[in-house]
């Protein structure tokens, strides 16, 4: 084939030592394959980066709606839950169509999306997925349109939209660092290498204590493998237990910062004056907790719409784009749970 040809399915078919007509029915979804042959076809799909035909990619613009599908982790989640109608919001401005699916950590639903726009269901994805390997990449391999989020254990191959999370985790454990504070504990984060959010976070968590010449005790590190209020109010137990004097706490997603404040007052202690409490995601109900939550504002709505253009972009072209980063700014967001200071 030369270079630039178009592929067809005589070429995967071929590729794959099957007939056309099963090539379009595993495309389809029309009949079932056997798993070996279905896995031929896959690999082949793939390899070739054949962009199904009758679907409507390189349709954006004329005349049939683009339809886009958005995988998360768990709509149950509030930040997964905005940043789909942030998705749905930006796409629907553009004139296109969401389908969301909720993923979970099930890699059995993970695949089965993924090979679903990869037969052409819709026009692209993009997929928040968690709990990744290094060797996940080649999950993803093929030409349709293509957006991964956030920080992954390998290099996406297609656009990344994410954060700089190793940064984030800083900025919140300096805040609290400038506002005197020195038994400062962080909840949620991840030691270890540099693969997700958590670890990043943790990092960034080590290296403002560092820059400030105050000990690092991985003791006062809490790994939680569900992000949610009841593990947040859990790690707090377990933290004060080693270590009455914590003054401030980190927390690496807002749930988990519920918690921790709420274990704090059924102990009779003091936020902000006793422990400073900070969050991640900044998510609509930390505005009405009581005290109101200092968070990190991670972007969402700029995540979301970059996002959406850059899989457009994709969709018009008619093929994957190349792989590349791109970070979005975050800030944080201070109210009365840890307050700027003078």
């Amino acid at each position: 084939m030369a270079a630039g040809d178009k592929v067809t399915l005589r070429d995967v078919a071929a590729a794959a030592g099957v007939s056309v007509g099963t090539v379009s029915n595993y495309l389809n979804g029309r009949a079932r394959l056997a798993p070996v042959t279905a896995e031929r076809v896959r690999q082949a799909v793939a390899r070739l980066g054949y962009v199904n035909g009758s679907s409507s990619r390189g349709s954006f613009g004329a005349g049939r709606a683009t339809t886009l599908t958005l995988a998360v982790t768990s709509l149950v989640q509030p930040y997964f839950a905005e940043l789909a109608e942030h998705v749905i919001a930006a796409a629907d401005e553009r004139g296109c169509g969401v389908l969301v699916q909720s993923i979970g950590v099930n890699r059995s639903r993970m695949t089965r999306c993924v090979e679903a726009v990869a037969r052409g269901s819709t026009d692209g994805l993009i997929i928040s997925p968690l709990l990744m390997g290094e060797g996940d990449a080649a999950l993803f391999a093929g030409g349709y349109p293509l957006v991964v989020l956030g920080t992954q254990p390998f290099e996406a191959p297609c656009p990344n939209v994410t954060v700089d999370n190793v940064r984030a985790g800083y900025d919140a454990t300096m805040h609290m660092i400038r506002a005197g504070r020195t038994h400062i504990a962080l909840v949620g984060g991840e030691l270890g290498p540099l693969r997700s959010s958590r670890s990043c976070r943790a990092e960034g968590y080590r290296m403002a204590l560092a820059d400030a010449g105050l000990p690092f005790d991985r003791h006062l590190v809490h790994g939680i493998y569900d992000w949610n209020s009841l593990e947040g109010a859990r790690a707090m137990d377990v933290l004060l237990e080693y270590d009455p004097a914590i003054d401030a706490v980190v927390a690496c997603d807002d749930l988990l910062a519920f918690g921790v404040m709420r274990r704090l007052r059924d102990r009779g202690i003091g936020i902000p004056d006793d422990v400073r409490v900070i969050g991640m995601d900044d998510i609509d109900q930390g505005r009405y907790a009581v005290p109101t939550l200092s968070t990190v504002d991670l972007g969402k709505r700029v995540v979301a719409a970059r996002a959406v253009d850059l899989l457009l972009d994709q969709v018009r072209d008619c093929r994957r784009a190349e792989a590349g980063q791109v970070t979005v700014r975050h800030s944080l967001v201070l109210r009365d749970s840890s307050p700027a200071f003078d």
